[in-house]
């Protein structure tokens, strides 16, 4: 009579660390640095100002300073990706010249249906400003930021136990913010150890946004495309 509550209470003990043990079991991290080494095209304005990135001068872009990051937080069949890219560009496109910062901040839930198929469902922030230099002289600078709510979904295949194929994509904007902006991101992911994995794909990302008028017109209609490369840990 005496040796049953303690077999009940030492069972009760023993489901609840087990329990707790696989909830911790359904949570994951995924902290990332990547690289984004992108060439544009499109046309940028401030004002009166507008500069053809892809016209028959192409202009000469360079990268004065870059930081990006993605940290994935899993919990079961449900994800929450927050992405950020910042970038720091001047330009040269005469008789125009000029630097443009963007931001990007991009936050999606996603749910996997299958292990193959994760829709997602989120928004991108987009921060851009810029100075731009005619041929007088005069200088034209805005900042302005906007936010695209986007639909998407990710792709997986695992053909081997470390290797693994990923299709990203998304549309939005919808003239909520941007009159229209897509991204699409294939790339392959290589896990050579248990916690840390390497990823390579080739990134494409439009973004089509004017708003004002005169002075205070901005205009940021640009493709963003190229090879990304980047660092993953997993826990």
């Amino acid at each position: 009579m005496i040796a049953r509550p303690h077999l009940l209470l030492t069972g009760l003990l023993t489901f609840s660390l087990a329990t707790r043990a696989q909830e911790q079991d359904d949570w994951s991290v995924e902290p990332s640095l990547y690289l984004f080494i992108a060439g544009v095209s499109g046309t940028v304005g401030v004002g009166d100002i507008d500069v053809d990135l892809g016209g028959p001068s192409t202009a000469i872009v360079h990268v004065n300073f870059g930081a990006m990051g993605r940290v994935r937080v899993g919990y079961g069949a449900w994800a929450l990706t927050a992405d950020v890219l910042y970038a720091d560009l001047g330009f040269t496109n005469d008789p125009f010249s000029g630097n443009v910062q963007e931001l990007i901040v991009e936050p999606t839930l996603g749910y996997r249906i299958d292990s193959w198929l994760e829709p997602l469902l989120g928004v991108r922030y987009d921060r851009v400003g810029g100075d731009l230099s005619g041929p007088s002289g005069n200088v034209r600078a805005r900042t302005e930021g906007w936010v695209d709510p986007i639909i998407g979904v990710h792709l997986m295949m695992s053909p081997t136990d470390s290797l693994s194929l990923h299709f990203r994509g998304d549309i939005g904007g919808f003239s909520v913010g941007s009159r229209l902006t897509w991204q699409v991101y294939p790339y392959l992911r290589w896990q050579f150890s248990k916690p840390v994995s390497l990823e390579a794909g080739y990134r494409i990302l439009s973004i089509d946004y004017q708003q004002g008028e005169g002075s205070d017109r901005i205009k940021f209609d640009v493709l963003e495309l190229g090879p990304q490369i980047g660092l993953t840990l997993s826990f």
